[in-house]
């Protein structure tokens, strides 16, 4: 049995890195391949931006997430949960991670405590408190409850930001919405009136 090893060697390269390359490139021609760390693909949404993904050890904890987006921010990893998406309640800061079913969305990283949402909807407005982790949808149900809307009416109801007319997507969490805040003010308009037609 013949081994063809093809090697490219660099001169300036230390001796160690010379050896390293040697038994790889070795271990290779005998059909030993080097074997890459396991990895695993987490989707993390923080603030409005579109969820990202983040490579970590197969052995990964939570923690690490909180510590990346702490270091972004510039916060300490007890100023931040994790929230798995649809669900209730943040998760052990070290839980263990694993990649997830993709099509339960991402994990959100928010600043802990709660949200005093203002509603405003033609002469009125109204004010209730929305965990960070929420929806836009949850606020939406509250303020169609709240406003004591027809039901004819309520399913052409959306929220945007006060005084705007951008629609909000209704699976968006009001933390990712007001960041480190803890205040947001909404108005309740017909959808078509909010994204400007005249239908």
């Amino acid at each position: 049995m013949v081994f063809v090893v093809q090697m490219t060697l660099n001169v300036s390269m230390e001796k160690g890195e010379v050896t390293e390359s040697l038994e790889k490139n070795e271990a290779v021609a005998c059909g030993k391949s080097p074997q890459a760390e396991a990895k695993i693909r987490v989707p993390v949404k923080v603030d409005g931006a579109e969820a990202r993904v983040l490579e970590l050890e197969q052995d990964a904890r939570g923690t690490e997430i909180l510590q990346i987006v702490a270091t972004e921010r510039g916060c300490s990893i007890e100023e931040l949960v994790i929230v798995r998406d649809g669900e209730g309640e943040p998760l052990v800061a070290d839980v263990a991670l694993d990649a997830g079913d993709p099509d339960k969305g991402p994990l959100h990283v928010h600043y802990p405590g709660e949200v005093k949402v203002t509603v405003f909807y033609q002469a009125g407005h109204d004010v209730h408190e929305f965990k960070r982790f929420e929806a836009v949808k949850d606020v939406l149900a509250w303020a169609i409850e709240a406003f004591k809307v027809d039901s004819s009416l309520a399913t052409e109801l959306v929220l945007v930001r006060h005084g705007q007319k951008d629609e909000l997507p209704e699976r968006e969490h009001i933390g990712h919405l007001v960041g480190k805040d803890s205040e947001l003010a909404l108005d309740l308009v017909r959808g078509d009136i909010a994204n400007g037609s005249s239908a």
